[in-house]
């Protein structure tokens, strides 16, 4: 019962707590001929959640968070953050005839629009894509069997005052919990199942932002 119950705590530590209501585009509000530039973070920390290191408490916490990192970079698992933002850019691009500016590479040091806006001058909106939670952990009720966490905040920000055009928030878990993996099922093959799983929660997460935020 420890250990199910520090779970559930870490869980909630390493979700966030970010507030990101949905904000529809306006209706009288176009996309079109927009200059858009997409913002860019630096890879975000992967919790890697095990019930061995649960039993441990915030000590365990950071050696799922060290675990997870060592497989990101080992495997070259990329954010799906850049995935979506590829993704949203080309739609916007493609049905509401923006122009997607060139990327400039640089690295936000925060994501506070003012900032982004200095950032990336010479747009007239930022499309601003930022993983704030990517995970997998254990169940509680079965310790050999996995599920994927993913949650990114997808705004669309005014390139000249920084006001929020349109938000979305997505919350992804791509695994059947019918058929849940085990931990060495998602690391196998260069961790080529945790790859389909964070690429199946970036098609979702775009689907979602498309018709409920940005109706592109």
């Amino acid at each position: 019962m420890k250990n199910v119950c520090c779970a559930a705590a870490i869980a909630v530590v390493l979700s966030g707590c970010v507030s990101a209501p949905t904000k529809s585009l306006d209706a009288g509000s176009t996309l079109q001929g927009k200059r858009v530039v997409v913002s860019e973070y630096a890879k975000p920390d992967f919790s890697a959640m095990t019930p061995g290191k649960a039993a441990f408490g915030l000590f365990g916490a950071m050696a799922m968070i060290s675990a997870g990192n060592e497989l990101v970079k080992s495997e070259s698992i990329e954010d799906p953050a850049i995935e979506i933002s590829q993704h949203l850019a080309n739609d916007m691009a493609a049905k509401r005839s923006a122009t997607v500016l060139p990327a400039s590479h640089q690295i936000a040091t925060d994501d506070n629009p003012a900032t982004l806006v200095k950032m990336y001058p010479g747009a007239d909106v930022i499309l601003d894509v930022k993983t704030i939670n990517w995970m997998y952990n254990y169940y509680p009720s079965n310790w050999g069997k996995y599920h994927v966490n993913y949650a990114a905040r997808v705004r669309l920000i005014d390139g000249k005052t920084g006001a929020l055009v349109a938000q979305q928030l997505c919350k992804i878990d791509p695994t059947d919990p019918n058929d849940p993996p085990t931990n060495d099922a998602l690391r196998a093959d260069h961790a080529a199942l945790l790859k389909q799983f964070l690429h199946k929660a970036a098609n979702s997460c775009v689907s979602d932002v498309e018709q409920q935020a940005l109706r592109v």
